[in-house]
């Protein structure tokens, strides 16, 4: 449900996040000499913060005023980023010139990180933000710099496509900056978790705030909206922002605890107003270090090539607007120990195979059951070490049967089975499957 721009509780009018100027209270001991050698740029000498202060006699500075410095008169020194992780294709670049990813490896400023399909890149910033880059994006970095005057950070990070989640930590000077800005859209914080995300086809940019508060705009606009938490914002090129509400966090429903099939499986229980859902793996609660990330249609999902652990999923919500909502986590052990079964006949009977993924010791177990899969066992054969078995004069009839594996790997044992499968024996020398 879209709601009017102006609705108070998620787009009040705001100053523009922005700021040109930082703000410095003038203490005891200021010189317009040191001020200007310490912290302005070689091109800004003193003379110009005296006129600036509007002060006449430079030997005597007032304490307690307030002056407002220009950020370009300001020096800073610059703080690069750290790759904390990442997983899958992912390429940086700067000046034309490819760095190999390595978890710890410094992204300073002027860094491109690209994303390909199922691959993520994770930042930690030098005031402990992070930055999730997911699947399918490209981000860069503009700036990550620290004003030498107040010691307030001023950083920008463009998503020249797909997406960007952040967690920031908040910010401890009133004059500092933590902006994402698409080609069409800014959003800056003082403290919050959000996600931006830029779809370049129809060029439209949208903000989702999961904590906190965020102020959204075009990038040279004289106002933003303040969005809070759960509301989120669109922009189409030339158009006007429009807010909603987003998204409830959906539920999974009856999540396995353990997970040893070939692909880790969730459905999420459906929501009215959603098009499509989303989960990804992580191998941390914060979601630093993601392992993939898959969207649904109908809320089904199953993903192959999960490693073993103890892992998180998080499940979301996509309205038709295309705004991601709130999110749940649930955890859960991945612990690869899948088992699959045929049956073919053969001249002495007929031949049951199975196969399967894992490591480690695995031993199987066979069990054939009469007329239904609660039926009386007919063959019970355990701690089978290979991977056929034949049976031999078996009478007509509707038989169930099913393969068992027992797999042990570093002192924990794991047990599946396959579902019951029919076999129906009309002729004793021919099966016939159901």
């Amino acid at each position: 449900m879209f709601l009017a721009v102006a609705l108070q509780t998620a787009a009040v009018a705001s100053p523009p996040a922005q700021s040109e100027t930082i703000s410095y209270v003038i203490r005891r001991g200021d010189t317009l000499e040191r001020l200007s050698r310490s912290f302005l740029v070689p091109e800004r000498r003193w003379q110009a913060l005296l006129k600036l202060a509007g002060i006449r006699n430079p030997k005597r500075l007032p304490v307690g005023r307030q002056l407002r410095i220009p950020r370009q008169w300001l020096r800073f020194k610059v703080e690069p980023a750290r790759l904390a992780s990442y997983r899958g294709t992912v390429s940086l670049s700067i000046g034309g010139r490819t760095i190999s990813p390595s978890p710890g490896a410094i992204v300073g400023e002027g860094t491109q990180i690209a994303t390909a399909g199922n691959s993520f890149a994770t930042l930690m910033l030098a005031d402990r933000s992070q930055v999730v880059i997911p699947s399918q994006s490209r981000v860069r970095i503009r700036e990550l710099r620290r004003i030498l005057l107040t010691g307030a950070i001023d950083y920008r990070i463009d998503v020249e496509k797909g997406r960007l989640e952040t967690r920031v930590t908040p910010l401890e000077q009133p004059s500092g900056r933590y902006r994402i800005r698409t080609p069409i859209s800014m959003t800056a914080v003082r403290g919050t978790e959000f996600r931006v995300s830029f779809e370049e086809t129809g060029r439209t940019a949208a903000t989702e705030v999961l904590a906190g508060s965020v102020a959204f705009s075009a990038p040279e606009a004289p106002t933003a909206l303040a969005l809070d938490r759960s509301f989120g914002a669109t922009l189409d090129q030339g158009g006007e922002p429009r807010v909603e509400k987003l998204l409830g966090a959906p539920d999974l429903d009856d999540p396995a605890p353990l997970q040893t099939r070939d692909a880790v499986a969730f459905r999420a229980r459906k929501l009215a107003d959603a098009i499509r859902y989303r989960v990804v793996i992580a191998s941390d609660a914060g979601f630093i270090d993601n392992i993939a990330e898959q969207f649904s249609d109908d809320g089904v999902f199953a993903l192959p090539d999960i490693p073993n652990g103890n892992l998180f999923v998080r499940v979301s919500a996509i309205a038709r607007s295309g705004l991601e909502g709130m999110a749940q986590a649930y955890s859960f052990t991945r612990r690869l120990a899948s088992i699959h079964g045929s049956v073919e006949a053969g001249e002495d009977g007929y031949r049951f195979r199975w196969s399967g993924a894992g490591s480690g010791t695995r031993r199987y177990r066979f069990q054939l059951m009469r007329d239904t899969p609660q039926g009386a066992l007919m063959v019970d054969e355990v701690a089978l070490a290979h991977d056929t078995l034949t049976l031999r004069r078996l009478a007509g009839g509707i038989y169930y049967w099913r393969v068992g594996l027992v797999q042990i790997e570093g002192g924990e044992v794991t047990e599946s089975w396959t579902d019951p499968e029919k076999l129906t024996i009309t002729d004793p020398s021919r099966p016939r499957r159901q």
